[in-house]
């Protein structure tokens, strides 16, 4: 029998994926994708996002297509035989990184062999170029991993179609937080086969590094980019605070690209008057770690009319009591299971992985069991309704509990005179220089 080629048809792969992919659309409370026409229908395509938020930064790019894609990800996930051939199930590559060892890195010459025939099969590729997630609003330097396979592409079936770099970008409100809101945006290819022609080198070298920063700039488009620095965290808080004064409405795409706006008032005052922008850092960072102690959230601080907002608030949460009362009931194995695994985690950027996977795995055996009692205990009509009513109930539950978190803050924001000075000081001293 010929060995398995990675991106064969798989009976019981076809059957589960359009479940996960509507997991995880439903792990978010907005899911948006923008640029997808930048994503070539013909070629051989390497998909490049950045790398945030563990494996939800694949289930994401995954969800997007219909067909078929396979991803890469860090050889020391493969070191299981029984893992390992989870993985290839998955449709996942090991990519051995530098720091796993000079001679652990020629075991790449394989993968990038699977990866050109993938890519030869019309079936496109997602890589990681950053190498780790990291949940940040920058990006890391680029590995040679994606440029190598690239070339390689290239070099094989470069005759016969062009290879394209896609730069993607994945854009998250909370990292952390589950059933927070997902954009993933597509920029312009990079034609890998054109470039090759035009730069015609013997040494590999000098067609990565143009490539790798013509990569790196493209990336940076498709998210909220803040320079990778020491200042990197405050600069965040920054940005939003000055965003929590403007505009929330639009799709997510228009919020970010009204972040990046900002992002880049923010390099500018840095520019201009580094020494005055450290101090700035310092106010932002001092009134942040107090906002935190006091358990306020920065949505608070945006309001207008905060008195009003809250009035409207607390009526919502009134109404909304039943409803939440009701979906903390009939999923309280799915939500408790989640708490039990999220404390146990120390990477927090894999809590929404664990939520997910709650989700996935317990919804449909609790459907089963919740069917069965409820159709033999109760008349047909109501059994239907609270099967009906269950189905969201465990991301419902999420969403009210995030309600209700902001309505508490915005009570404590009420009597924070201190607080409200400290913004209102740092947004005065932005609004002077702009």
């Amino acid at each position: 029998m010929a060995k398995k080629n990675i991106y064969d048809y798989d009976r019981l792969y076809s059957i589960l994926r359009p479940i996960v992919d509507l997991y995880t659309k439903a792990s978010y409370r907005a899911f948006e994708i923008h640029g997808i026409e930048n994503v070539p229908k013909e070629g051989a395509v390497i998909i490049t996002p950045n790398h945030c938020n563990t494996l939800m930064d694949a289930l994401v790019v995954l969800a997007t297509f219909k067909d078929e894609t396979v991803f890469g990800a860090r050889a020391d996930m493969f070191n299981k035989p029984a893992i390992a051939k989870i993985m290839f199930f998955l449709r996942i590559l090991p990519m051995v990184r530098q720091r796993d060892g000079l001679r652990n890195v020629l075991k790449n010459n394989e993968t990038t062999g699977i990866i050109v025939n993938t890519l030869k099969h019309g079936v496109r590729f997602c890589m990681y170029a950053e190498g780790r997630h990291r949940p940040a609003r920058s990006i890391m330097p680029l590995g040679k991993g994606v440029f190598r396979a690239a070339l390689s592409a290239v070099d094989e079936i470069g005759e016969s179609k062009n290879v394209y770099i896609v730069p993607a970008g994945l854009e998250y409100e909370d990292y952390f937080r589950f059933r927070s809101t997902a954009l993933l945006s597509f920029g312009e290819p990079i034609n890998v086969t054109e470039f090759v022609r035009k730069n015609p080198v013997e040494n590999e070298v000098q067609l990565i590094e143009p490539l790798r920063k013509e990569l790196y700039s493209r990336m940076s488009e498709q998210i909220t980019y803040l320079p990778d620095d020491e200042n990197l965290a405050s600069s965040w808080t920054l940005l939003k605070m000055i965003a929590a004064r403007e505009c929330r409405c639009g799709s997510l795409h228009e919020k970010m690209m009204r972040n990046r706006t900002i992002a880049q008032k923010i390099a500018d005052m840095k520019a201009a008057d580094p020494e005055g922008f450290k101090a700035l850092l310092e106010k932002v960072s001092a009134f942040d770690n107090a906002r935190r102690k006091a358990g306020i959230s920065i949505f608070s601080f945006g309001k207008k009319h905060p008195a009003l907002s809250l009035a409207g608030r607390t009526a919502a949460s009134v109404a909304l009591l039943p409803w939440f009362i009701f979906c903390a009931v009939v999923a309280s194995p799915m939500w408790l299971t989640f708490n039990l695994l999220k404390g146990k985690i120390k990477d927090k950027a894999f809590r929404n992985t664990a939520g997910f996977g709650v989700g996935l795995a317990m919804s449909i055996l609790l459907y089963i069991i919740y069917g069965i009692l409820s159709f033999c205990l109760l008349p047909w009509y109501w059994a239907g309704l609270l099967m009906f009513a269950f189905i969201p109930s465990y991301y419902s539950f999420h969403d009210c509990l995030e309600y209700y978190r902001r309505t508490i803050s915005d009570f404590r924001f009420i009597g924070k005179k201190n607080l409200k000075k400290k913004f209102s000081e740092i947004i005065t001293i932005v609004n002077n220089i702009y």
